[in-house]
């Protein structure tokens, strides 16, 4: 005779069957890294910005560990995104430029956590071409996206890559949602967190916010932030470029300097018509107000959505285990050097904001002096997740850093910007904790190097390349960017670098 299932017997086996899956999640933090676009990391109050305060970000500063020094190894969208995805320098993840394709096909971070049983998920900005892998749901932006009315792409919808050939077909299909775009993709992030996740799975979602990235298009609460105020300009606002690079073509130089930024064109014609003998050291004043209240006014929007997500991790109990990332693809020039936008391997645009949250492990309030990279998530996110790091991986897991039991991972950080015309040449450099050597190949050569003390210095002003005193530094540092190539294995052709 057959017997009955013993029904107590299966209830408890499913009973320790979900415990176990549920004991699994909770063993291995949710994760959540947050991405803006363009944010500098002096535009944050955490950093020691006094023009705006950014109370949201303070939190995680306070919570957590903030990194004075997180590099990127390539101050461009597409590429920085791509390294932080890989956890590879950009010769070897195949995206060097901006608008560049990125090969979905390889090895990435979301993939490598989809498969120890993650479940992954993107929204925001993209711009990295081709159809997201890696990850159980997306809502994306193809690429900028719109300040108001975005049209994303999830997995339902057909993909159509963009190209240069093929601007206009890209942005076929897709769904509109109708609101500020800040807002509106924080709350589809929020939406699958709170509805459509797996509770029994550990998750890792990706927020890529298009502000502070231009154009300056704020949010209405903020349309008339800081109007009547009169922002301190940076000390190098004024700089000649004397004896460095951007000396050759500071009058092209169209993609980063305020005084020639075309968002403002019409302005300065206004400014020129209404006072013909103003100089250019003038305009750049008065442009440099416009420029930097408009992208505060975006600071301001990040600030509140992370906010919004800290609250809602706060409410429903998973701040808890939830390791939470904040940074951005690069840093940005706030009118150092009379620049804005990024590419130079100049500090401001080389440093982007880094804060790190996950109370089990990370001592509140923390502050990490040594360089940091890019490519050094990818592998923090995996040691923190339990899984192997890839020996393919370029970069080094912080965790040891982030639970103070080390206190660096790199003596260097090597930087590559591939040339984008004339008006932004190809960079290759190295730093140290105190020195920079930056190597222009396609420049003339009384432009083609540069070498600062970044501590006597700095700001960057003065070159020391040509000044005998440093000559023993700079075949020193030479040497160091030849050993960074060979051990990176960066196939450049550098003539000059003997």
């Amino acid at each position: 005779m057959r017997k009955k299932p013993n029904r107590i017997g299966l209830l408890s086996i499913a009973l320790l069957v979900s415990l176990n899956i549920a004991g699994l999640a909770a063993s291995r933090p949710n994760i959540l890294l947050i991405m803006a676009d363009d944010q500098a990391k002096q535009a944050l109050s955490c950093y020691g910005n006094t023009d705006i305060q950014t109370p949201g970000l303070d939190r995680l500063s306070e919570g957590g560990m903030r990194f004075e020094h997180a590099l990127t190894p390539n101050s461009f969208c597409t590429p920085a995104r791509a390294a932080v995805l890989t956890g590879k320098y950009s010769h070897k993840n195949g995206v060097t430029r901006l608008n560049q394709p990125f090969n979905g096909s390889q090895q990435t971070f979301p993939k490598l956590l989809q498969a120890g049983g993650y479940q992954t998920a993107l929204f925001g900005k993209w711009h990295l071409l081709t159809q997201p892998t890696g990850f159980d749901h997306y809502c994306v932006m193809k690429m900028q996206g719109m300040p108001v009315n975005p049209v994303v792409y999830e997995p339902q919808h057909q993909w159509i890559a963009w190209s240069p050939k093929d601007r206009k077909s890209a942005f076929k299909g897709g769904r509109k949602i109708e609101g500020y775009n800040n807002d509106v993709m924080t709350t589809e992030a929020l939406s699958w967190l709170k509805k459509e996740r797996d509770p029994s799975k550990p998750f890792c979602m990706l927020l890529h916010p298009k502000p502070p990235h231009a154009p300056y298009q704020p949010p209405k609460k903020y349309e008339d932030f800081l109007k009547d105020v009169m922002i301190p300009e940076p000390a190098t606002l004024l700089d000649d470029y004397e004896g460095r690079t951007p000396a050759a073509i500071k009058d092209i130089m169209n993609a980063n300097r305020i005084v020639l930024m075309p968002p403002y064109a019409k302005l300065r014609k206004q400014l020129e018509k209404e006072n013909p003998s103003i100089t250019e050291d003038e305009l750049t004043r008065a442009i440099y107000q416009e420029y930097i209240k408009g992208y505060y006014r975006l600071v301001k929007s990040v600030d509140d959505n992370v906010a919004r997500v800290l609250d809602y991790l706060d409410e429903s109990g998973l701040a808890k285990n939830t390791l939470v990332i904040f940074t951005s693809d690069q840093g940005f020039s706030l009118g150092e050097h009379g620049f804005y936008n990024k590419q130079w391997m100049y500090e401001p645009s080389l440093h982007q904001p880094l804060l790190v949250r996950y109370p089990s492990s990370i001592l509140a309030g923390s502050v990490h002096e040594s360089m940091v990279n890019h490519v050094d998530l990818a592998p923090t996110l995996l040691d923190f997740a339990g899984l192997a790091i890839p020996g393919d991986l370029q970069g080094c897991s912080l965790k040891p850093i982030l639970e103070g039991k080390a206190d660096k991972v790199r003596e260097v950080s090597y930087y590559h910007f591939y040339d984008h015309g004339e008006r932004l040449p190809e960079m290759v450099g190295v730093r140290t904790d105190r020195y920079k050597i930056i190597h222009y190949p396609g420049m003339t050569k009384p432009y083609q190097w540069e070498l600062f003390d970044l501590k006597k210095d700095p700001d960057e002003i003065q070159n020391l390349y040509t000044n005998p005193e440093y000559r023993e530094l700079m075949e020193r540092m030479k040497l160091e960017l030849r050993k960074q190539i060979e051990a990176l294995a960066d196939p450049v052709h550098l003539p000059a670098l003997k």
